[in-house]
């Protein structure tokens, strides 16, 4: 059982951005004076509140692919060389 490395790559990538998206506005916000812990927040910060909503969406739709790389890595028949590190190793090697 092996999965698909270049999916791999793709989920980092998403749920990195996704995560960044997420939290580095609501350290914008906090400098802007946004109170904490509100249900309600001034129409002034609903820029970056859309910004932490969308990246939220990207985690999610992240996660969702990271499941479906699982479930696909499950279900393959790929399989894993005998000695996959070693081998990776040679390959990067100058000899």
């Amino acid at each position: 059982m092996a999965y698909n490395e270049a999916l791999a790559h793709v989920h980092f990538w998403t749920f990195f951005i996704g995560v960044n998206l997420t939290f580095l506005p609501m350290h914008f916000l906090g400098y802007s004076g946004m109170p904490r812990r509100i249900p309600d927040y001034p129409d002034a910060y609903a820029g970056f509140n859309m910004v932490c909503s969308a990246g939220s969406l990207v985690s999610a739709f992240s996660a969702l692919f990271f499941m479906y790389i699982v479930y696909e890595g499950l279900t393959s028949t790929r399989r894993v060389s005998s000695n996959y590190w070693y081998k990776r190793l040679l390959a990067k090697s100058a000899w």
